[in-house]
């Protein structure tokens, strides 16, 4: 084989990541015939055939696949030191933008992103929310550095994307401190009857929660159902009802919304995972999260 030409694979790379000549041209301001014959020689130098026809789509070989994986990993990488170039070293910061989850509650969030900031390097944090696979999308697009969510999309083992566990927090039950004197009986017997502040039908432990009700025979009356996890504690808060919220953020919950934890579901957990490129860890603070316990 011949030595590998990175302007070839740069338009191989671009020409896949766009998914069609047309969209690559633009890009590139170059003739179709012209990009056209680029890819052509890059698979006359590497001895395999790259993308293939189906109808008029252009779509990736097997082998085209594992090379589109490592050319994102190249491509990612040059982007960063292009930036670290660019930039002089009394302005250099590295910008660190996180997609998280809605379901992924907000304390919860930063408390896992906070000591993660603790590097010599300046950092520019920017934080978006939408849901995981809108998200995925922006990660394979390079426009997000990690994701923070409670859901492990299948697409995270290919692609270059990973998946690393942050922690696993069993779900603790809060109410407003005004209203405790209202609660009866001890844990679980006092939620019998109560009204709940449930989570959207998207939660991930949603269904378990309804299963650990049903196997403790708590009929619960559904108050309201709430997307937004710092939404949901201020109804809470100003005692609409009883919510559930991941025991590891117990004392910032507290703390914050004046409420008091009443139990915990120990057989109720929530998972929380960071889904990153791999070609991304250069970055600190993506390096601090996946190397913290």
């Amino acid at each position: 084989m011949k030595m590998l030409n990175l302007k070839h694979l740069h338009y191989f790379w671009l020409t896949a990541r766009e998914g069609s000549i047309t969209q690559a041209c633009n890009i590139l301001d170059l003739a179709p015939q012209t990009l056209s014959a680029q890819i052509a020689t890059l698979e006359d130098n590497v001895n395999h055939l790259l993308f293939k026809r189906e109808g008029r789509n252009l779509v990736l070989t097997p082998m085209g696949k594992q090379v589109y994986a490592y050319a994102e990993k190249i491509f990612d990488t040059t982007s960063q030191l292009e930036h670290l170039l660019d930039t002089s070293e009394k302005n250099r910061s590295f910008d660190f933008t996180i997609g998280i989850a809605p379901t992924v509650h907000r304390i919860l969030a930063w408390k896992i992103i906070k000591p993660a900031l603790d590097t010599n390097e300046q950092i520019h944090l920017v934080c978006k929310t939408a849901n995981t696979q809108e998200l995925l999308v922006q990660l394979k697009q390079k426009k997000l550095d990690a994701i923070l969510t409670d859901y492990l999309p299948l697409e995270c083992d290919r692609e270059g994307l990973r998946a690393h566990k942050l922690l696993s927090t069993t779900m603790a039950f809060f109410y407003s401190r005004s209203k405790l004197e209202d609660l009866k009986e001890a844990f679980p017997a006092c939620l019998k009857g109560g009204d709940f502040l449930s989570y959207g039908a998207q939660t991930p432990y949603l269904s378990k929660l309804k299963d650990w009700f049903k196997e403790n025979d708590i009929e619960i009356n559904i108050r309201a159902e709430i997307d937004d996890s710092a939404l949901l504690k201020v109804l809470g808060q100003s005692g609409e009802g009883f919510f559930s919220a991941p025991g590891y953020i117990t004392e910032e919950v507290c703390q914050q919304y004046d409420v008091e934890m009443i139990g915990e579901a120990e057989a109720v957990t929530d998972d929380l995972f960071l889904l990153y490129r791999e070609s991304a860890i250069i970055n600190p603070v993506l390096k601090n999260m996946i190397q913290e316990e």
